[in-house]
């Protein structure tokens, strides 16, 4: 497989501003020149956030790349017009000439440095692989479209293209730059981006033929009282706890009342995106994945 046109994208959500900034140093540097045999397509996905520093105008972004919302010129508000128009610089999603998208975000959650994979593609997990080979404290977080929303079409940015991933780093508070989480990020890039050169020339050893995969199984809500607002917060002992195992009986929430609601589901799950900020308004308090390990197939 050779791989030639990738997309890199900051700023889907206009204040998470590691993306954006890291755009900005790929563009007034020799970036692209590094990585000869590469069209290296540079984008700020949410202009018109980052100049409000909030997450979206309207709507959401990375939820306005279904296949129908694309093709509904109806559909009000900035972010699904600037759906359709990355969408039309970089893909069109189904037939993209851009073949490998980076989507880069932070998260507020303590998630380190977390590679998202939106379909099973054995290259994507090769992928994954290699950086994780590269950056041994990540981890790979997998969401097919079916258990993220139901239904075979994922909303994401960098579903567009087949190949790619979204990045998140944190923890970090939205509208804030820290070098620790600009340096995670590009190091994460770099191997993503050394991968696709070397196996492009035929170079690039599979470093493992299995991967550790936390695959998304639900959301979990916060707690609400009978006006329908958020009536408790993350407990103590889970708050932090990203990728650790949540078993029946571990506590998750204390009420405003300070009573203690516990898990109660049977087996063992690991949290991920605990107290996201960005989930407030969704009334979201974490989204439950199971491990598990994958066999790589090599098609290189």
């Amino acid at each position: 497989m050779n791989i030639k046109n990738i997309a890199i994208v900051g700023g889907t959500h206009g204040n998470e501003y590691t993306g954006i900034y890291l755009i900005k140093r790929m563009q007034r540097t020799q970036f692209q020149a590094k990585w000869n045999g590469l069209e290296i397509a540079l984008m700020i996905g949410n202009p018109r956030a980052y100049e409000q520093c909030s997450r979206f105008v309207d709507t959401d972004l990375n939820r306005a790349f279904k296949n129908e919302d694309l093709l509904n010129i109806e559909l009000p508000g900035y972010e699904a017009n600037r759906a359709k128009v990355i969408n039309q610089a970089i893909g069109p999603k189904g037939s993209s000439r851009t073949e490998l998208i980076i989507d880069m975000h932070t998260t507020t959650a303590n998630m380190g440095v977390t590679i998202i994979l939106v379909n099973d593609h054995p290259y994507n997990f090769q992928l994954a692989a290699y950086i994780k080979h590269k950056l041994p404290n990540c981890f790979i977080y997998y969401t097919s479209a079916k258990s993220y929303t139901g239904e075979a079409d994922h909303p994401f940015l960098n579903s567009i293209a087949p190949y790619g991933f979204l990045l998140e780093v944190g923890p970090i508070a939205n509208g804030i730059v820290r070098h620790d989480i600009l340096e995670q990020t590009s190091m994460a890039i770099g191997a993503a981006l050394e991968f696709v050169s070397k196996t492009n020339t035929g170079e690039c050893p599979m470093p493992t033929n299995s991967l550790e995969v936390y695959e998304h199984v639900r959301t979990v809500a916060f707690p609400i009282d009978a006006a329908d607002n958020i009536n408790g917060f993350i407990h103590r002992e889970l708050q932090d706890s990203d990728y650790q195992p949540l078993q029946k009986g571990d506590p998750i929430f204390e009420t405003i009342e300070g009573d203690t609601i516990c898990f109660a589901d049977e087996g063992v799950f690991y949290p991920v995106f605990i107290n996201e900020a960005a989930y407030y308004y969704k009334k979201i308090a974490f989204s439950l994945t199971q491990k598990r390990v994958m066999k790589i197939k090599n098609t290189l």
